[in-house]
């Protein structure tokens, strides 16, 4: 690992060697321009460069070109993914996930499950115009749950004028995927319109050693919006329909992967012939997943330099587990209440409530409906002050209508009220938030309410004219979730027996964030350090029982830490075609009595460059990520890896409107390698081995 890490810094240093660069260089780097983007997932409309908080944005307009099924993060430092193969990817802010971190995307909240490892975002990356990322609790302005963080996905913008069309096509060679997607967009009589429908059928994906049976992706996805705009009033009304199905691979555990993520397969006879016969017989294992998403958001302008925001939103995520659920009992006294699996709310009558669903051969299948309403007054009282008020509801219930279910049904209601003010200084900035939160769960036998008081306080100050430091201090709440609280039951996507703990109480998080950036005209360097103290953390504990012959974990509480931070630098070298980009992050978390927290990721160094050209653009980018062995109770140590990835960019015309080719070949050299935040490495399944892509984009 210390060679690739000193061949890399030995590059960085040749190429920083010149230091002539001419007006044409400055001209052309991308750096003061995304300085200067607004960013939306804070009030107060700042640039990145001027915002209190650090923010990281990432655009999306050549999405249409990624091979990822799902939206992805792996550009920006601090963030990684627990994933289950290439289709299920969980977003981690700094060691938080599920739960923990809050995502926003057409404009309202999104709910689906978040509480499940192998529940993913579930969001595609089509009709999406860039992602923004808060990490650090953010309870100030989300309410319950935004400890780790928010990820804000911003959706496509309207166009006024005639309507424009795009296409796309991509191809993926690992697991003979298509992808396609169309959209129309323009304005009518003052009214403007997105229409978007993509559709992604993905195979199975192979690693180095061979095809992984049931890792199969498909999805269909629909976007509709219509907006109007004046100098006293903004409305977006806008919907996303989505139907995803996932296989969910089988897989044996083997000791020679779980205690060292070796190459070394010589005794894995579990995969034998008869083996492979057994797996023939079993019931296909795959999660059908549909996602309804409507919202409408109205601004309304006033002379006194205020606004009023009103948004309204309705979500409704419909999950469905088919396969892998063999004879349980119904009966675990032992474990939870004795009303959870006998409810008078799962009678025929409750059942008759479902018939539209069809949910014939799911073992589980549960609806998740969740309203929202958030409301934000913004007022500027002089040219240095700013103040932003606000409340938000959210109503939220869980309903069963499958064979068997892991949580009860319940419902949980969310009241919250915040207020920001914003100072603005000559050459410093300072914003200072409250908010309360009211949180209530209750299902047959069962209303408790949670509420909690968390504050923000923010400093910027310029370094000069080429640098900024920043200083935050902020705390975040977030109450136990329905399967914390409730589960009962064998989760199949996990392998596992869950028993909740109606004892827990909140989760709270005090961080502490220190960052420095420094820019100039062809280059960024820049720092961001954070410790953040979580009392009263809630994990998943073996008990080490067995109940239908899985293994039982409970939840628990106890006092954890997580500190760490990211590095990154950005520079245009002497070549006008050539820049560079290196990141490197670091990550550390443990309970109290010292134990390590689960999915915190290793070290990890990415370097990239990049050619441009007049009509075309390469990339190659190197990611070296650290040896794993300070583990969890249920991980397992995981080796060091080193990957090449290569894509590039054409553009020509084509009828007279631009036509983009793009390619990528992911994992250039065929790597045989086990990820730590993969799910699939205890079944001894590694990561996805080379995969080409080709693709079109075409807009006319």
């Amino acid at each position: 690992m210390k060679k690739y890490i000193l061949s890399i810094l030995v590059i960085l240093f040749t190429l920083n060697t010149n230091q002539s660069f001419s007006q044409e260089v400055e001209k052309d780097t991308i750096i003061p321009v995304s300085l200067q983007e607004v960013v939306v997932s804070t009030p107060f409309k700042e640039s990145l460069k001027n915002n209190v908080m650090r923010v990281n944005k990432l655009s999306l307009n050549d999405i249409n070109l990624s091979n990822n099924p799902v939206l992805s993060f792996d550009k920006i430092p601090g963030l990684s993914a627990i994933t289950t193969g290439p289709g299920i990817l969980k977003p981690v802010i700094r060691g938080l996930s599920g739960n923990r971190v809050v995502t926003f995307t057409q404009n309202i909240r999104f709910e689906n499950g978040q509480w499940g490892e192998e529940h993913g975002i579930e969001i595609n990356p089509f009709g999406t115009q860039s992602v923004e990322v808060i990490k650090g609790p953010m309870s100030v302005l989300y309410g319950s749950d935004a400890i780790g963080g928010v990820i804000y996905v911003s959706p496509d913008s309207f166009i006024d004028g005639n309507p424009q069309v795009e296409f796309g096509s991509l191809f993926n060679s690992n697991f003979n995927g298509f992808t396609n997607n169309l959209g129309l967009k323009g304005s009518v009589g003052g009214i403007n319109y997105i229409v978007q429908g993509s559709y992604v059928d993905n195979g199975n994906f192979s690693t180095p050693e061979g095809e992984v049976e049931n890792t199969f992706f498909e999805n269909t996805d629909f976007k509709a919006a219509l907006g109007y705009s004046s100098d006293k009033f903004i409305s977006e009304l806008r919907l996303n329909y989505s139907e995803t199905n996932i296989g969910i691979p089988h897989g044996e555990e083997h000791d020679d992967h779980d205690e060292h993520g070796d190459d070394d397969h010589e005794d894995d006879d579990d995969h034998d012939e008869d083996h492979d016969e057994d797996h023939e017989d079993e019931e296909p294992e795959f999660q059908a997943l549909e996602n309804t998403l409507i919202s409408w958001k109205n601004t309304f302008i006033f002379n006194n330099k205020s606004e009023l925001e009103i948004t309204v939103g309705h979500t409704i995520n419909d999950r469905k587990e088919f396969g892998g659920h063999g004879e349980e009992h119904d009966d675990h006294d032992d474990h939870g209440d004795d009303d959870d699996h006998g409810d008078d709310d799962h009678d025929e009558d409750h059942d008759e409530d479902h018939d539209d669903h069809d949910g014939e051969g799911a073992h589980l299948a549960a609806e998740l409906k969740n309203t929202s309403i958030d409301l934000k007054y913004l007022i500027s009282s002089s040219e240095k002050t700013e103040f932003v008020f606000g409340s938000s509801l959210q109503f939220q219930d869980n309903i069963n209508y499958g064979e068997e279910e892991l949580l009860p049904d319940a419902s949980k209601n969310d009241f919250g009220l915040f207020g920001l003010a914003h100072f603005h200084g000559k050459v410093w900035d300072l914003m200072i938030g409250l908010r309360t939160d009211y949180r209530r769960i209750q299902k047959s036998q069962f209303d408790e309410t949670y509420n909690s008081l968390t504050t923000s306080l923010g400093l910027k100050t310029d370094l000069g004219n080429s640098g900024i430091l920043r200083l935050n201090f902020s705390s975040g709440y977030r109450a136990p979730n329905l399967s914390e609280l409730f589960a009962d039951g064998v989760h199949h996507g996990t392998s596992r027996y869950y028993v909740g703990n109606q004892n827990l109480s909140e989760e709270k998080s005090s961080q502490i964030d220190f960052s420095i950036s420094t820019f100039g005209s062809n280059s960024e360097f820049g720092f961001d350090l954070f410790a953040n103290s979580l009392k009263d953390y809630i994990y998943l504990n073996p008990t080490g029982e067995e109940m239908d012959e899985f293994p039982v974990y409970s939840y628990v509480q106890d006092d954890a830490n997580i500190f760490g931070g990211e590095l990154y630098y950005n520079r245009q070298s002497s070549l006008d075609w050539l820049s560079y980009e290196t990141s490197l992050e670091f990550l550390r978390g443990e309970k109290s009595n010292s134990d390590v927290l689960p999915f915190i990721a290793p070290l990890s160094l990415k370097q990239s460059f990049n050619l441009e050209f007049n009509n075309s653009s390469f990339e190659l980018e190197a990611v070296l990520k650290g040896k794993k062995e300070n583990v969890a109770q249920f991980e397992t140590k995981t080796d060091s890896y080193f990957l090449l990835n290569l894509s590039g960019t054409y553009d020509v015309e084509f009828l007279s409107n631009d036509l983009k080719i793009g390619w990528s070949i992911n994992n250039l050299t065929d790597k045989l390698y086990f990820d730590h935040m993969s799910r699939l490495k205890t079944m001894g399944i590694h990561e996805m081995g080379r995969n080409i892509s080709v693709g079109i984009n075409y807009q006319f």
